[in-house]
């Protein structure tokens, strides 16, 4: 994903349990008394504009660095505890053609109200907020469960840049088997193998947060009904890694794969030109006996002597060449 710095736009929800959901505009949201039995999600694209920070700070009684990280947005990634609310910086939707560009994500969940910032269109978190909208169960979560699942949402983007990565490899494979030019192959191979290697990096930058969402003192300090609501999600975002490290290995695969066909490609030459050197060869030790200043069993002055050589010479050739399609080296 690329940065888009335009001003905000928000969307904001209102998810009621007992009452139809509702979308509010950023005044309705600061001016409305969430209930237990409500979830009030904050989603904002883009720049956020100063004045906005500073009313959500003051009305959900956020920290300063949480203000300060959702005015000037960080590309690292950041889990914190603050009393009431926790704050968490994580990319999402990395793609697998480009892994450098990416779009941070953060989340500020405080009581019953759930706060999302990124620089640029998410297409996830338009999915999920489709998906939600006719669901009056969303209502009964806390902010910690809601939260939860906007990490298995993203956790589940990681697996998808990943199993665009292996697609790449398995078309790699189905040319190499195809006999392609083993040059452009290899580039390709060594190409994916890069991106692999800043997935992995920008993956690995998250397993300390992941790590530190499922232990149990976050989960207690997150004032959830559930303590071990991110179990689950940071036993998925272990499982992403376990996949992308497989995926390392099936470049080393696909790498074998095209060495392989080389190699028998290699052989396949080498197999014809030996066999042309055999046909040649009968060929070319008559010529080399007619040619010398010896008597000979033909005469040289007879033009049947000739076609007679030939004749020999031809059957000769057949006979390799049918005892090479006999014995399947041909």
């Amino acid at each position: 994903m690329t940065q888009d710095h335009s001003p905000s736009a928000a969307r904001i929800r209102l998810f009621d349990a007992d009452r139809t959901d509702r979308e509010l505009t950023l005044e309705e949201a600061l001016a409305a008394k969430v209930s237990a039995r409500q979830l009030l999600w904050v989603d904002l694209t883009g720049e956020t504009e100063s004045e906005d920070v500073r009313a959500l700070v003051a009305r959900f009684d956020l920290d300063v660095s949480t203000a300060r990280a959702l005015a000037t947005p960080g590309g690292r990634p950041k889990v914190e505890l603050h009393g009431q609310h926790f704050h968490l910086r994580v990319a999402a939707e990395p793609d697998p053609s480009h892994p450098g560009d990416l779009d941070w994500l953060d989340i500020v969940a405080a009581p019953n109200v759930v706060i999302t910032s990124h620089s640029g269109a998410l297409d996830f978190l338009a999915v999920t907020n489709e998906r939600i909208a006719a669901d009056a169960s969303i209502g009964q979560l806390d902010s910690a469960e809601f939260v939860a699942s906007l990490l298995d949402a993203i956790v589940t983007t990681y697996h998808t840049a990943i199993d665009g990565l292996e697609v790449e490899l398995d078309e790699i494979d189905a040319r190499a088997l195809a006999r392609p030019g083993t040059g452009e192959l290899f580039a390709q191979l060594v190409a994916i193998r890069r991106r692999i290697g800043r997935l992995r990096r920008l993956l690995a930058a998250h397993r300390e947060l992941f790590a530190a969402l499922g232990r149990p003192d976050f989960g207690r300090g997150v004032a959830s009904v559930d303590p071990d609501v991110f179990l689950s999600v940071a036993a998925r975002f272990e499982g992403a890694i376990q996949s992308l490290e497989a995926t390392r290995e099936v470049v080393l695969g696909s790498f074998d794969i095209l060495m392989t066909r080389t190699a028998q490609r290699t052989n396949d030459v080498m197999r014809v030109l030996t066999l042309a050197t055999v046909m040649a060869l009968p060929a070319t030790i008559t010529a080399g006996f007619l040619g010398m200043n010896v008597i000979v069993p033909v005469s040289n002055d007879d033009p049947v002597s000739f076609w007679l050589i030939l004749g020999v010479v031809l059957a000769f050739e057949v006979m390799v060449v049918a005892f090479a399609r006999w014995r399947r080296w041909l």
